[in-house]
């Protein structure tokens, strides 16, 4: 009798072990896919706040992209930056008069301005000799100023087949609509391929003025930039 208790005990035992070890494996799968389902909901947040801010990047990524390609601005009365170091050595301490179009400028000491002999005055600028041949097309001077008679200020200002535009900036200049545009020619008119035109536009309502300068093998271009933003400054109307 003993020994059928005894064997009975034994069996009770063994399935009681079973029965715990079964409820504890249960416990452990639990605790298991607890753990699991909460690493993916914390990879969940995190994926979600990756994508917010690529999201709030994207604006942000594509300014940069159009600014690097071209910087455009609107406001008025706006100038380029100037390297002062540079900018110390120049004064404007000479002026000189174009009555034909009707405007003054200053222009940097020790410069040469053409007299007036082939074209008229006032529109030829360079520290060497600002006297240009007759019947001659003339880039190799550091500054030029002319006027398009009876072409609006929107047709010089639009971009054609002969250059590519690298920056644009409206501002005013005497109370005058105006644009800085600096360009790349794509060598289909005079200008070799590549060379760079920095420039003024001024509104003169029936015509247009038109200041720059040209990037050309051994000028002193980034100079000529910081004389014509100068210079641009000093330029009076007579009306």
């Amino acid at each position: 009798m003993f020994k059928v208790a005894s064997g009975i005990f034994s069996v009770f035992l063994i399935i009681c072990y079973f029965v715990v070890f079964k409820a504890l494996s249960k416990v452990r799968q639990r605790q298991n896919y607890q753990m699991l389902l909460a690493k993916n909901i914390y990879m969940n947040r995190k994926i979600s706040i990756l994508i917010a801010l690529f999201i709030i990047l994207i604006p942000w990524l594509e300014g940069c992209d159009s600014t690097s390609e071209m910087q455009e601005s609107l406001s008025p009365n706006s100038n380029t930056s100037e390297d002062k170091s540079d900018n110390e050595t120049i004064t404007l301490s000479q002026i000189c008069n174009n009555n034909n179009v009707g405007y003054q400028i200053n222009y940097p000491q020790g410069w040469q301005t053409n007299p007036g002999t082939v074209i008229s005055p006032c529109q030829i600028f360079d520290p060497q000799s600002a006297i240009v041949p007759k019947n001659t097309e003339s880039i190799d001077k550091a500054i030029y100023l002319r006027v398009e008679e009876n072409v609006t200020f929107d047709l010089v200002t639009k971009e054609n087949k002969h250059e590519r535009h690298l920056s644009r900036q409206m501002t005013t200049i005497e109370n005058r609509r105006a644009m800085k545009i600096e360009s790349e020619s794509t060598g289909k008119a005079l200008l070799p391929s590549g060379t760079r035109t920095y420039s003024y536009i001024i509104d003169l309502d029936n015509s247009t003025l038109i200041a720059l300068t040209y990037n050309l093998a051994g000028d002193r271009y980034q100079t000529n930039k910081q004389v014509l933003d100068r210079m641009m400054k000093t330029i009076k109307f007579d009306s």
